[in-house]
């Protein structure tokens, strides 16, 4: 065996930050960027740089999780190659987490090396490319089945549409109030966030409390704010539910967008003082009848 996989092997099974250049593996001794997963609207400067201009990898493994930072845009042939060969030699168990660009930065998490290697091929084939819309959804039948939303359709119906104490205690037993979200609209402020969940980082990003708040003021992208809003009010007017898959590249406070990919599920409420309410939940996937 080469001398430059024996050190690809020995760098990708060993725990803690590394790179991937030329196919060849460089260990990352600093802790600084030990977070550069952890937040998905962040911008990180020079590990992006070197990702978008000259197709580094950049990783980090734990022993319970690989993470990959790419671009799929200026791609490194051979790093990618050599990164793929390593993961698929990966455990079974290992699950994986991919940021990588491709219009913006998206987010994904794989159950295991084999499940993450498919989207490594699919970017080495160069086969995906950018949106040319990056705002774009698909309407789905609200009666289509989805086990990731599915949840807040059955709430709604157990509570009559009405938002309680009672209706937020179940949808916490539900594990749902990570990703959801409630809003009021208001003739003269439009949409006031009466609820937003912190797995929400589009918001969450803000690093403030956006409950009362107009929801055009929680998010730098307007664009994207009165996009939903129209999806928002489309709810009130039928009085029915709707679900939706979502792609969107977004605008942050980060010098490069971020890429969100979504189903969404919308639904008309009233509050314990029967004002009119929007309640959805939104559960991030690539699974998405959009193509990616």
């Amino acid at each position: 065996m080469p001398a430059v996989w024996v050190f690809l092997v020995s760098a990708v099974s060993e725990r803690g930050m590394f790179m991937v250049s030329g196919g060849v593996v460089i260990p990352v001794e600093t802790s600084g960027p030990a977070e550069f997963l952890d937040l998905p609207a962040g911008d990180f400067g020079v590990l992006d740089r070197l990702a978008l201009s000259h197709g580094t990898i950049i990783g980090r493994r734990s022993d319970r999780r690989l993470d990959l930072c790419l671009s799929g845009e200026a791609i490194d042939h051979k790093s990618l190659e050599a990164m793929l060969d390593r993961i698929e030699q990966c455990p079974p168990g290992l699950s994986v987490r991919l940021r990588w660009f491709l219009g913006g930065w998206l987010m994904e998490t794989f159950r295991d090396p084999a499940a993450a290697s498919k989207r490594l091929r699919q970017i080495l084939s160069e086969t995906l490319s950018v949106p040319k819309t990056r705002l774009q959804f698909a309407e789905l039948d609200p009666a289509t089945p989805c086990a990731r939303t599915g949840n807040l359709f059955e709430l709604w119906q157990r509570h009559a549409g009405h938002l309680s104490s009672d209706f937020i205690a179940d949808a916490g037993k539900a594990g749902m109030l990570d990703r959801m979200f409630a809003l009021e609209p208001d003739a003269a402020k439009g949409w006031i966030v009466r609820f937003m969940g912190h797995g929400i980082g589009i918001f969450s990003a803000q690093n403030r409390d956006v409950v009362g708040q107009p929801l055009e003021s929680t998010s730098v992208d307007h664009d994207y704010t009165h996009w939903v809003e129209e999806h928002h009010a489309s709810v009130l007017k039928s009085g029915a539910s709707r679900y939706d898959h979502v792609d969107a590249i977004l605008a942050t406070n980060a010098s490069r967008p971020t890429r969100v990919r979504y189903r969404r599920r919308l639904l008309p409420f009233r509050s314990y003082k029967g004002k009119p309410l929007v309640v959805g939940y939104s559960a991030l996937t690539s699974d998405l009848a959009l193509p990616l």
